[in-house]
């Protein structure tokens, strides 16, 4: 995403109608969260931990501040958050010019940015892309060149055979699509299951390019945090485990309280019933890229996923300077994240409302 002038400072004037974290008396904690709009998807990671009292209950005064990505990594760097949650772009970069900024946690855990068309479209493979017209947020968004990569994979030339325009999200960049302005759409998974609500029927492509590229959406801090402040990152992190758990275990409790935390974020066009099923949809749909398989841990990073994507960045002209995999990552709290029992999930997932 491009680069936003405005300071986190100005941020918060621009979201006040977003509730925060109650205060509490506990070691403060800013999370600034890469996005200006929180919407059920981000359940897991704001508003359930907060409805629980999570955080509260480890001893933390947690605020939550949306603000775009490259504000929020730019506010952790600054000291004015000490946790951001964004793609690992921006931070990569940010490293390889010696910024000192680090993953803790992988949130997104497979590629969640596709390219897709209307179910009717001619347009079958990526092969067919040539001549056409993409939507997409911003140029300067990873999922531009994630595309771009499979364009290539199929033997075209991302840079002559195709044409990319900047559509925004949300209703304007669904209306492109479907109005005929742009013929495919590069977005991701909860932008489609909102044109999907909207009774859209969409048909996405992948492929190697793009599924090799797990190292989603992450939380990141400053490495001097990671030596003063271990046990308040594990506690944060714990808490985001939970509440992902919780989140899976009672969906409907969870859309409530978000809509009880962040009551702008509740539909008012439509009545309660199908609110409530649009944001089933949009919870369901995230929790696909978040849950774990097999000896997966909650939080994990590997290492072959963050070389995955530096050499993805590098092959793209996206990432000048020097960077190892193994320093712009730490999974020194996943344990510890992961202490979390069944029975605290089942009581945090009980205790959310029932209507």
């Amino acid at each position: 995403m491009r680069s936003n002038p405005f300071t986190l400072s100005a941020a918060c004037a621009a979201v006040l109608a977003l509730p925060l974290a109650a205060a509490a008396a506990g070691i403060p904690v800013t999370i600034a969260v890469g996005t200006t709009s929180i919407d059920a998807s981000q359940a897991n990671n704001t508003s359930v931990p907060i409805y629980t009292k999570c955080w509260e209950k480890e001893g933390l005064d947690v605020t939550i501040q949306p603000v775009n990505s490259t504000a929020a990594m730019q506010a952790v760097l600054s000291g004015q958050a000490q946790f951001s949650n964004h793609g690992p772009g921006a931070a990569l970069q940010a490293r390889a010019k010696g910024a000192p900024i680090k993953a803790v946690y992988v949130n997104m855990r497979k590629n969640f940015q596709f390219p897709v068309v209307q179910e009717n479209s001619p347009i079958k493979t990526i092969k067919d892309f040539k001549g056409k017209t993409i939507g997409v947020i911003s140029y300067g968004a990873v999922l531009v060149q994630i595309i771009k990569a499979q364009i290539a994979e199929a033997g075209l030339d991302p840079n002559k055979d195709v044409t990319f325009i900047e559509t925004g999200t949300g209703a304007q960049a669904v209306a492109a699509l479907t109005s005929g302005k742009v013929d495919i759409w590069g977005t991701w998974d909860s932008q489609i299951a909102v044109a999907e609500n909207m009774g859209i029927k969409l048909r996405k492509f992948t492929s190697a390019a793009g599924e090799k590229l797990d190292f989603g959406s992450s939380f990141f801090v400053r490495d001097d945090y990671v030596t003063k402040s271990p046990e308040v990152i594990e506690k944060v992190l714990r808490c985001l485990v939970q509440s992902t758990q919780v989140t899976m275990m009672n969906p409907e409790g969870a859309i409530r309280a978000h809509w009880q935390v962040y009551p702008s974020s509740k539909p008012t066009n439509v009545d309660e019933a199908t609110a409530m099923k649009q944001a089933l949809h949009l919870v369901k749909t995230r929790m696909e890229y978040l849950k774990v398989e097999g000896n997966e841990k909650y939080g994990e990073i590997t290492l072959r996923s963050a070389a995955d994507m530096i050499d993805f960045m590098r092959k793209n002209d996206q990432l000048p300077g020097k960077l190892e995999a193994a320093d712009s990552f730490t999974n020194q709290f996943v344990t510890g994240a992961n202490r979390v029992t069944p029975a605290a999930v089942k009581a945090a997932a009980d205790s959310l409302p029932k209507k």
